[in-house]
């Protein structure tokens, strides 16, 4: 049975503090973090590095010096240090990190309200059952919805290491069916199950190659205060 754990967090320190978060990663990082101009996209970068060290250390209870690398832009942990893998998302204030044993892995958080233009979105990236879908229901519902399949879809993406514009149309779901109801058949070898969590702030969704594992029971964990 696979093992996960969802970590989110919100982002509490302005713009102005970039530089004394900056300090608290690895100098390769520091480096990295140099192509940043806008603030706001630094202090992303800043926060999720120091997020996924934060859940590293929750999870394995032992405050190492995590060491992180990107393969395929992909960010994976020293094998020396952790068996586990990872898959993390940020919008707006909110951080959201997934550990798993299984390297299937993917989340996607997204900070309400979403955009204005959310059914032109949906019109350009969904299948065509869903957008119709959206159009029908109340703006309000409406916009759940969107973030409800957003979500889903992006989870499934990165679970199977793919760039966001690949197959978010060939990703299929219902409204009341947690996992996909159809996806591309080079993936067939890799069912996903789907987890969907919403607050008034976020609505987050994780995927995993964990066939018909139901993954409702899986904990998340708030970091924000503590």
């Amino acid at each position: 049975m696979s093992f996960a754990r969802i970590y989110v967090q919100k982002i509490t320190w302005s713009c102005s503090d970039n530089l004394l978060y900056l300090a608290k990663l690895p100098p390769t990082e520091q480096q990295q973090a140099a192509v940043y101009k806008h603030p706001h996209r630094l202090r992303s970068f800043i926060a999720s590095r120091l997020f996924i060290r934060r859940c590293l250390s929750h999870q394995e209870n032992s405050n190492t010096l995590w060491r992180l690398s990107k393969i395929n832009q992909r960010l994976v942990l020293d094998k020396t240090q952790s068996g586990l893998h990872l898959s993390i998302s940020h919008s707006g204030d909110w951080l959201a990190c997934v550990l798993s044993s299984e390297q299937h892995c993917g989340i996607d958080i997204e900070q309400r309200p979403c955009k204005n233009n959310f059914l032109v979105i949906a019109q350009r990236f969904f299948a065509d059952e869903e957008y119709q879908y959206l159009r029908q229901l109340p703006l309000s519902e409406a916009e759940s919805a969107f973030l409800d399949f957003w979500t889903r879809k992006e989870a499934c993406v990165k679970a199977w290491h793919q760039g966001l514009a690949h197959h978010l149309a060939h990703i299929r779901f219902v409204a009341h069916t947690a996992n996909p109801i159809s996806y591309p058949t080079q993936y067939q070898h890799l069912p996903l199950s789907v987890k969907t969590h919403a607050t008034i702030d976020w609505q987050l969704a994780v995927a995993l190659y964990a066939p018909e594992q139901d993954l409702s029971s899986l904990e998340i964990i708030n970091l924000t205060d503590d």
